[in-house]
Protein backbone atom coordinates (compact mmCIF):
# COMPACT_ATOMS: atom_id res chain seq x y z
CA UNK A 1 0.00 0.00 0.00
CA UNK A 2 1.23 3.30 -1.02
CA UNK A 3 1.86 5.81 1.47
CA UNK A 4 -0.60 8.30 0.24
CA UNK A 5 -3.61 5.35 0.55
CA UNK A 6 -2.34 4.66 4.17
CA UNK A 7 -2.66 8.91 4.75
CA UNK A 8 -5.99 8.36 3.76
CA UNK A 9 -7.11 5.42 5.79
CA UNK A 10 -5.69 7.03 8.96
CA UNK A 11 -7.68 10.15 8.15
CA UNK A 12 -11.17 7.93 7.63
CA UNK A 13 -10.45 5.72 10.91
CA UNK A 14 -11.17 9.26 13.18
CA UNK A 15 -14.52 9.67 11.47
CA UNK A 16 -15.54 6.35 10.67
CA UNK A 17 -15.05 6.10 14.55
CA UNK A 18 -17.43 8.99 15.57
CA UNK A 19 -19.86 8.18 12.81
CA UNK A 20 -20.32 4.88 14.89
CA UNK A 21 -20.78 6.46 17.80
CA UNK A 22 -23.39 8.56 16.73
CA UNK A 23 -25.26 5.74 15.37
CA UNK A 24 -25.09 4.22 19.25
CA UNK A 25 -26.26 7.11 20.43
CA UNK A 26 -29.23 7.93 18.35
CA UNK A 27 -30.31 4.23 16.85
CA UNK A 28 -30.75 2.20 20.24
CA UNK A 29 -34.12 2.10 21.66
CA UNK A 30 -34.35 4.10 24.86
CA UNK A 31 -34.95 2.23 27.84
CA UNK A 32 -37.92 3.01 30.53
CA UNK A 33 -35.84 3.77 33.76
CA UNK A 34 -37.88 3.63 36.83
CA UNK A 35 -36.71 6.21 38.98
CA UNK A 36 -38.21 7.10 41.54
CA UNK A 37 -39.64 11.16 43.14
CA UNK A 38 -36.45 12.56 45.40
CA UNK A 39 -37.35 12.76 48.99
CA UNK A 40 -36.13 15.64 50.21
CA UNK A 41 -34.15 15.30 53.92
CA UNK A 42 -34.52 18.36 56.40
CA UNK A 43 -31.09 19.36 57.47
CA UNK A 44 -31.42 19.37 61.19
CA UNK A 45 -32.17 15.37 60.11
CA UNK A 46 -28.73 14.57 59.55
CA UNK A 47 -26.04 14.67 62.38
CA UNK A 48 -22.82 16.36 60.90
CA UNK A 49 -20.43 15.83 63.78
CA UNK A 50 -20.37 13.44 66.62
CA UNK A 51 -23.68 11.68 68.36
CA UNK A 52 -22.97 12.77 71.37
CA UNK A 53 -20.98 15.02 73.56
CA UNK A 54 -17.86 12.69 75.08
CA UNK A 55 -16.58 13.52 78.52
CA UNK A 56 -12.92 14.29 78.02
CA UNK A 57 -12.29 15.38 81.73
CA UNK A 58 -13.27 13.79 85.35
CA UNK A 59 -16.04 16.18 86.08
CA UNK A 60 -20.22 15.70 87.57
CA UNK A 61 -22.67 17.72 88.80
CA UNK A 62 -23.82 16.93 91.79
CA UNK A 63 -26.36 19.14 93.71
CA UNK A 64 -26.30 21.28 91.24
CA UNK A 65 -22.56 21.96 91.21
CA UNK A 66 -19.71 20.84 88.54
CA UNK A 67 -17.48 19.39 90.54
CA UNK A 68 -14.20 17.07 89.96
CA UNK A 69 -15.08 13.72 90.80
CA UNK A 70 -12.16 12.83 93.18
CA UNK A 71 -13.60 15.77 95.06
CA UNK A 72 -15.93 13.72 96.75
CA UNK A 73 -14.72 10.38 96.38
CA UNK A 74 -12.10 11.34 98.06
CA UNK A 75 -13.94 11.60 101.24
CA UNK A 76 -15.56 7.80 101.27
CA UNK A 77 -14.67 4.96 99.83
CA UNK A 78 -16.36 2.21 97.70
CA UNK A 79 -15.97 -1.64 98.64
CA UNK A 80 -14.00 -3.23 95.45
CA UNK A 81 -16.67 -6.72 95.68
CA UNK A 82 -20.04 -4.37 96.50
CA UNK A 83 -22.55 -3.26 93.61
CA UNK A 84 -24.59 -1.38 95.72
CA UNK A 85 -27.84 1.28 94.25
CA UNK A 86 -26.76 4.71 93.30
CA UNK A 87 -26.96 7.54 95.63
CA UNK A 88 -25.82 9.85 94.13
CA UNK A 89 -25.34 9.90 90.16
CA UNK A 90 -29.32 8.53 89.61
CA UNK A 91 -29.29 9.70 85.85
CA UNK A 92 -27.27 6.86 85.13
CA UNK A 93 -28.70 3.78 83.55
CA UNK A 94 -26.18 0.84 83.73
CA UNK A 95 -26.91 -1.61 80.83
CA UNK A 96 -23.74 -2.55 79.09
CA UNK A 97 -23.72 -6.21 79.63
CA UNK A 98 -22.07 -8.32 82.30
CA UNK A 99 -20.22 -4.97 82.90
CA UNK A 100 -22.22 -3.87 85.93
CA UNK A 101 -19.80 -2.28 87.98
CA UNK A 102 -17.94 1.32 88.41
CA UNK A 103 -14.86 0.10 89.28
CA UNK A 104 -14.56 -2.21 86.55
CA UNK A 105 -14.00 1.17 84.52
CA UNK A 106 -13.25 3.87 86.97
CA UNK A 107 -10.40 3.15 89.06
CA UNK A 108 -11.01 3.50 92.72
CA UNK A 109 -8.24 5.26 94.22
CA UNK A 110 -8.04 7.90 91.76
CA UNK A 111 -11.65 8.63 90.88
CA UNK A 112 -10.23 11.39 87.63
CA UNK A 113 -8.54 8.20 86.28
CA UNK A 114 -10.18 5.18 84.48
CA UNK A 115 -8.42 1.64 84.94
CA UNK A 116 -7.17 -1.09 82.70
CA UNK A 117 -7.08 -4.46 83.75
CA UNK A 118 -3.83 -4.77 84.96
CA UNK A 119 -4.33 -1.71 87.26
CA UNK A 120 -2.97 1.09 84.78
CA UNK A 121 -4.74 4.50 84.90
CA UNK A 122 -5.67 6.06 81.50
CA UNK A 123 -7.17 9.25 81.23
CA UNK A 124 -10.91 10.41 80.41
CA UNK A 125 -9.52 11.15 76.97
CA UNK A 126 -8.20 7.83 76.31
CA UNK A 127 -11.31 5.70 76.18
CA UNK A 128 -10.88 3.44 73.17
CA UNK A 129 -7.60 1.67 75.06
CA UNK A 130 -10.05 1.49 77.63
CA UNK A 131 -13.20 -0.68 75.18
CA UNK A 132 -10.51 -2.13 73.51
CA UNK A 133 -10.26 -4.50 76.27
CA UNK A 134 -13.60 -6.10 75.91
CA UNK A 135 -14.39 -5.25 72.47
CA UNK A 136 -10.77 -6.29 70.83
CA UNK A 137 -12.53 -6.78 67.01
CA UNK A 138 -14.65 -3.35 67.23
CA UNK A 139 -11.64 -1.45 68.18
CA UNK A 140 -9.76 -3.15 65.44
CA UNK A 141 -11.65 -2.14 62.88
CA UNK A 142 -12.46 1.82 64.48
CA UNK A 143 -8.78 1.74 63.91
CA UNK A 144 -9.05 0.69 60.08
CA UNK A 145 -12.21 3.25 59.45
CA UNK A 146 -14.59 0.47 58.89
CA UNK A 147 -16.30 1.30 62.25
CA UNK A 148 -17.56 4.70 63.60
CA UNK A 149 -17.18 7.79 62.33
CA UNK A 150 -14.28 9.88 60.31
CA UNK A 151 -14.50 14.00 59.97
CA UNK A 152 -12.15 16.47 58.04
CA UNK A 153 -10.74 13.87 55.77
CA UNK A 154 -9.71 10.33 55.42
CA UNK A 155 -6.14 10.40 54.55
CA UNK A 156 -4.68 9.92 58.06
CA UNK A 157 -1.98 12.19 57.58
CA UNK A 158 -4.03 15.04 56.77
CA UNK A 159 -4.64 17.28 59.74
CA UNK A 160 -8.32 17.58 59.06
CA UNK A 161 -8.41 13.77 59.66
CA UNK A 162 -10.38 12.95 63.00
CA UNK A 163 -12.09 9.82 64.31
CA UNK A 164 -14.56 10.22 66.65
CA UNK A 165 -13.99 7.86 69.72
CA UNK A 166 -16.03 5.43 71.44
CA UNK A 167 -17.84 7.79 74.13
CA UNK A 168 -18.56 10.45 71.31
CA UNK A 169 -21.20 7.55 69.95
CA UNK A 170 -21.87 5.69 72.96
CA UNK A 171 -23.57 6.34 76.01
CA UNK A 172 -20.63 4.23 77.94
CA UNK A 173 -22.97 3.17 80.47
CA UNK A 174 -25.75 2.00 77.96
CA UNK A 175 -23.79 1.87 74.89
CA UNK A 176 -26.62 -0.24 72.87
CA UNK A 177 -28.25 2.44 70.12
CA UNK A 178 -31.88 2.43 70.88
CA UNK A 179 -33.96 2.15 67.30
CA UNK A 180 -33.79 4.52 64.99
CA UNK A 181 -35.93 5.13 61.40
CA UNK A 182 -32.88 5.59 58.60
CA UNK A 183 -33.04 8.00 56.16
CA UNK A 184 -34.36 6.70 52.69
CA UNK A 185 -31.60 5.33 50.00
CA UNK A 186 -30.65 7.60 47.26
CA UNK A 187 -32.71 6.55 43.47
CA UNK A 188 -30.17 6.90 41.26
CA UNK A 189 -29.87 5.73 37.49
CA UNK A 190 -27.67 2.95 38.72
CA UNK A 191 -29.36 1.51 41.61
CA UNK A 192 -32.77 1.23 40.08
CA UNK A 193 -36.15 1.10 42.19
CA UNK A 194 -34.86 -0.84 45.19
CA UNK A 195 -38.46 -1.69 46.03
CA UNK A 196 -38.40 -4.61 43.56
CA UNK A 197 -36.41 -7.77 44.02
CA UNK A 198 -33.19 -8.12 41.96
CA UNK A 199 -34.41 -5.15 39.67
CA UNK A 200 -31.10 -3.15 39.92
CA UNK A 201 -28.88 -6.47 39.51
CA UNK A 202 -27.66 -8.42 36.41
CA UNK A 203 -29.65 -8.19 33.08
CA UNK A 204 -32.16 -6.36 35.32
CA UNK A 205 -30.12 -3.27 35.85
CA UNK A 206 -31.20 0.03 34.19
CA UNK A 207 -27.89 0.06 32.73
CA UNK A 208 -27.79 -2.83 30.97
CA UNK A 209 -31.33 -2.28 30.10
CA UNK A 210 -30.60 1.29 27.92
CA UNK A 211 -29.42 -0.67 25.03
CA UNK A 212 -32.49 -3.17 25.61
CA UNK A 213 -35.16 -3.67 22.61
CA UNK A 214 -38.68 -2.11 23.72
CA UNK A 215 -40.18 -5.28 22.98
CA UNK A 216 -38.32 -7.23 25.33
CA UNK A 217 -40.69 -8.46 28.01
CA UNK A 218 -40.06 -6.38 31.31
CA UNK A 219 -37.20 -7.95 33.62
CA UNK A 220 -40.04 -8.16 36.26
CA UNK A 221 -44.15 -9.25 36.26
CA UNK A 222 -44.18 -5.92 38.90
CA UNK A 223 -41.83 -3.74 36.46
CA UNK A 224 -42.94 -0.37 36.00
CA UNK A 225 -44.80 0.32 32.26
CA UNK A 226 -45.16 3.18 30.44
CA UNK A 227 -44.05 5.41 32.62
CA UNK A 228 -46.55 3.89 35.55
CA UNK A 229 -45.35 3.77 39.53
CA UNK A 230 -43.60 0.63 40.67
CA UNK A 231 -45.74 -2.08 42.11
CA UNK A 232 -44.15 -2.49 45.67
CA UNK A 233 -43.11 -6.51 46.06
CA UNK A 234 -45.75 -8.19 48.44
CA UNK A 235 -44.13 -8.51 52.44
CA UNK A 236 -45.01 -11.50 54.52
CA UNK A 237 -46.19 -10.51 57.91
CA UNK A 238 -43.85 -10.56 60.89
CA UNK A 239 -42.78 -13.88 62.64
CA UNK A 240 -42.99 -13.93 66.24
CA UNK A 241 -40.18 -15.11 67.96
CA UNK A 242 -39.49 -18.81 69.29
CA UNK A 243 -40.07 -18.37 72.60
CA UNK A 244 -36.54 -20.24 74.58
CA UNK A 245 -36.97 -23.20 76.39
CA UNK A 246 -37.31 -23.08 80.06
CA UNK A 247 -34.60 -24.25 82.25
CA UNK A 248 -35.19 -26.97 84.72
CA UNK A 249 -34.20 -27.16 88.13
CA UNK A 250 -34.23 -24.02 90.86
CA UNK A 251 -32.64 -20.75 90.05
Amino acid sequence: MSAGKTSLVLWLIGPAFLGVAAYLALASPPADIPIGEMKIIARDAIRGGAWREAKVDARGVVAGSDRPCSECHKLFTTPPGENKALVQHKDIVMNHGMNTRCLNCHDGDDRDKLVLHDGTTVSYSDTPRLCSQCHGTVYRDWQLGTHGKTLGSWDVKDEKHRRLTCNECHEPHSPAYRPMQPLPAPTTLRMGDQSLPKQHHGKESPLRRRSASPHDAPAHEDAPKNNEPAKHAPTEAPKEPAKPAEKGGGQ
